[in-house]
C-alpha cells in the first residue's frame, strides 16, 4: 500500500498536472458532472419543478417524449428521434433534485450541456396555483441568440 502511494506521488510530482486527469475519473465542468457518457447535475428545486423543466426544455429543442415512467427513485424520460435522450430525474432530499442525462449510446457532452442550459432556463419560470396566483417569482433566464 505504501509503495502504491509512493509511486503515485512520485508520478504526480514528476509529471505535474498532466498526470492528474488520469487520477480523477469524472470530469466536472462548473456544476455539470460528466462520467462514462452520462451527465449529472444537481438543482435546488423540488423534483416536480425539474420534471416540468425537463419536459419544457425537450419541447423547446423539438425532441418529442416517447416514454415516461415513474418509480420510487424518480421519473425516467426517453425522448428524441435522431438523437436518443435518456433522462432520470431523482429526488435526493427535500428541495434537492438530481437530473441525469445520456444522449445516444456513448453520450454527447456538448449536446448535454445545451440541454442543461435549456433546463436551467425553465427552472425559474413562474408557476401558478389553482387560484391563478404565482407560487414562484423568479424570472426566466434568456439564452444568447434567442429572439
Amino acid at each position: 500500500m505504501k509503495i502504491k502511494a509512493l509511486i503515485s506521488s512520485v508520478l504526480l510530482c514528476i509529471s505535474g498536472c498532466a498526470f492528474a486527469p488520469f487520477v480523477v475519473s469524472p470530469i466536472v465542468t462548473g456544476v455539470l458532472m460528466w462520467k462514462e457518457g452520462e451527465a449529472k447535475k444537481y438543482y435546488k428545486e423540488e423534483s416536480r419543478v425539474m420534471v416540468r423543466s425537463v419536459k419544457l426544455a425537450l419541447a423547446e429543442l423539438k425532441h418529442p417524449i416517447h416514454k415516461e415512467s415513474n418509480s420510487k427513485e424518480g421519473v425516467y424520460i426517453e425522448a428524441g428521434e435522431g438523437d436518443k435522450f435518456k433522462i432520470k430525474v431523482n429526488r435526493v432530499k427535500e428541495g434537492i433534485t438530481e437530473v441525469r442525462c445520456r444522449i445516444n449510446i456513448m453520450g454527447d457532452k456538448p449536446y448535454a450541456e445545451l440541454l442543461y442550459a435549456e433546463i436551467d432556463s425553465f427552472t425559474g419560470t413562474i408557476d401558478y396555483d389553482e387560484e391563478g396566483k404565482p407560487t414562484k417569482l423568479r424570472k426566466r433566464r434568456i439564452l444568447a441568440n434567442t429572439p
